[in-house]
């Protein structure tokens, strides 16, 4: 009984932080899509300015990642950002490929593709901004 009310007690807190720990870009995407049209169209159009923020924010933090050459060799974090660009188009093009096999084209296809590289940009960027906080912030 003791433990039932130690974790009612608890479950609130926990939920705060789990809330706190939710990106920007995140909390606007989810926001407009909980908000657009019930439509593949608006769905779009929510990741579409999801995915564009993720592009900004991929933009600032490689740059943030240059700034101390000591730390980092920048011509190795430039090659493995072209070589993850290479294979970031690679399977955007076998999933777009599949999804318009899956949904025989339309919309559907361009909806799925969209959030698929919605994702992926997102992993690569919050991979690289754990980097940078373990190379400049420990």
């Amino acid at each position: 009984m003791k433990n039932l009310i130690l974790i009612i007690l608890l479950f609130p807190s926990f939920l705060s932080i789990a809330q706190d720990d939710i990106h920007p870009i995140d909390f606007q995407n989810k926001n407009c899509l909980e908000n657009a049209v019930p439509t593949t169209i608006g769905s779009i159009k929510c990741e579409m300015e999801a995915l564009e923020a993720w592009k900004l924010e991929l933009s600032e933090i490689l740059k943030r990642l240059k700034t101390n050459k000591e730390l980092l060799d920048i011509s190795l974090l430039e090659e493995a950002q072209a070589n993850w660009l290479i294979f970031h188009e690679s399977s955007l093009k076998f999933y777009y490929s599949y999804y318009q096999i899956q949904y025989q084209g339309g919309t559907m296809a361009r909806a799925a593709v969209v959030s698929f590289e919605k994702r992926q940009l997102r992993e690569r960027v919050l991979y690289l901004a754990d980097l940078y906080i373990e190379l400049y912030e420990n």
